[in-house]
């Protein structure tokens, strides 16, 4: 296998040309196959497509993609979901604008290096791909920033014609099913009630498989119980080991806990919290666990994390700090990004 690993790999970055091996590809054991492309950065995985219909349909498995994002995710990125005011006719427009930036990179940003690329709604994240709301039909699309592909969804399933999706309310998974070699996509959303004006009590929920190229509904737990999976900032969801959370907020609005998705069964579960979570609060992930960010008045933030046993306790106190509404991620060597509100436009801001 070293060999060829080597064989290849010098042809490749001295050539930087497609490879012709002089053996039959069909012979050429896929295991190595799979080892050496998903070793590759994506451009030379992209120009191999074409040497034959085997690598163009290997590359393109959900194995795959996993495997490769895992062996080229040394170099971390940073990915901003922002708003963007922009002026049609005299009249200030808000749209959700979508941006990638390079670790190197972020020392030095500033107002002027940020340039729009997709003026969507990022709606979920999994091994490098990223699911995208059109902002003017709701459609969903799959984004590929390594490749630079894009994939449309087909429409998803509305309970009746009088509702109707308010993006906001929306939650998107992504996760390969290695059983199944195949990509599960999994919807969650509530829809507005234009008669009665309000959200319907029960989210509709949904899977989407991508060899099947098709959705399906997913019932059980009693998900009626829930009012909003979405209310302003509270609501906010993450994704560990296969599992979703949201954090929700039950019909009474006393009840606020977590509720999770296995994507493996397809189970739902409910997860107590930890106390005084208040409308503001966050989850997200902190060192590979399950964590919630809770602020309070005095402008300071409490990080709790969760342990295997879904026990919580208290991990420290930041702050506080000034004109910063809410932190919205961590980053790596223990720094966090906050958002701004000193701008329309919004920014963010990192510490250590």
């Amino acid at each position: 296998m070293l060999h060829y690993r080597i064989k290849i790999t010098d042809y490749i970055y001295n050539q930087e040309e497609i490879i012709m091996l002089t053996t039959n590809i069909n012979s050429f054991p896929e295991d190595i196959t799979i080892e050496i492309l998903s070793r590759l950065p994506a451009k030379f995985v992209l120009r191999f497509r074409c040497v034959c219909k085997s690598w163009l349909e290997l590359t393109k498995k959900p194995s795959f993609i996993s495997k490769h994002f895992q062996n080229n995710s040394t170099r971390t990125r940073l990915f901003v979901d922002a708003s963007v005011t922009s002026a049609v006719v005299g009249m200030g427009i808000v749209t959700s604008a979508l941006y990638l930036f390079h670790d190197e990179k972020l020392a030095n940003l500033s107002y002027e290096d940020i340039k729009p690329q997709i003026h969507d709604k990022f709606v979920g994240y999994h091994d490098g791909l990223f699911c995208i709301m059109q902002s003017s039909t709701n459609r969903l699309t799959i984004w590929n920033p390594a490749t630079r592909e894009f994939r449309n969804l087909p429409n998803y399933k509305y309970c009746n014609s009088s509702n109707r999706l308010i993006p906001p309310s929306t939650f998107i998974c992504l996760e390969s099913d290695p059983i199944n070699n195949d990509f599960k996509l999994l919807f969650v959303h509530n829809l507005w009630n234009e008669k009665r004006k309000r959200y319907g009590k029960v989210p509709n929920v949904q899977v989407y498989g991508f060899r099947t190229n098709s959705w399906r509904e997913v019932h059980g737990h009693q998900l009626d119980r829930y009012f909003v999976l979405n209310g302003g900032q509270f609501g906010t969801s993450t994704y560990l080991k296969k599992v979703c959370y949201w954090l929700v907020i039950a019909d009474t609005r006393d009840l606020k806990v977590i509720l999770s998705f296995h994507m493996d069964n397809e189970v739902f579960e409910e997860i107590k919290i930890p106390p005084h979570v208040n409308y503001y609060s966050s989850i997200s992930l902190y060192e590979d666990s399950l964590s919630i960010v809770i602020p309070d008045a005095e402008q300071c933030f409490e990080i709790w994390v969760m342990n295997d046993n879904k026990c919580w306790a208290k991990h420290l106190t930041l702050g506080p700090f000034f004109n910063f509404r809410i932190n919205f991620g961590f980053w790596k060597n223990d720094a966090f990004f906050l958002e701004s509100n000193s701008r329309i436009y919004g920014g963010c801001l990192f510490f250590t």
